[in-house]
């Protein structure tokens, strides 16, 4: 939740997930649990597993990350997401596309 109580709104987060899934592991290579909590903190609304994963196939099916078996000492094991160079090209232009839409839907 944002300060004062507000929530992004669900279509929004939806939308945004991929590219904010892809702005996550850009500072590094992360498991699946610990991106949902960075989105969290940054606002999200807790995402569920059967919205997270899917869209990290999906992403992973594009070319823009790469995942490996991490085992677990005494714990389960985990894939490890990373971005791929295609990865970061893509979200490069992301935000190039969302500072055009910024500036269209914030123009007084």
């Amino acid at each position: 939740m944002l300060g004062g109580g507000k929530e992004f709104p669900g279509t929004w987060q939806r939308a945004l997930l991929p590219m904010s899934l892809l702005d996550a592991l850009e500072a590094g290579p992360n498991h699946g649990y610990a991106l949902g909590q960075i989105l969290e903190a940054r606002g999200f609304s807790p995402i569920k597993g059967a919205t997270l994963y899917p869209a990290l196939v999906k992403l992973e099916a594009a070319g823009y990350m790469d995942s490996t078996w991490e085992d677990g000492d005494g714990a389960p094991g985990r894939k490890v997401y990373t971005l791929t160079g295609i990865g970061r090209g893509h979200l490069a232009a992301q935000r190039e596309l969302w500072s055009f839409f910024q500036d269209a839907v914030l123009r007084p």
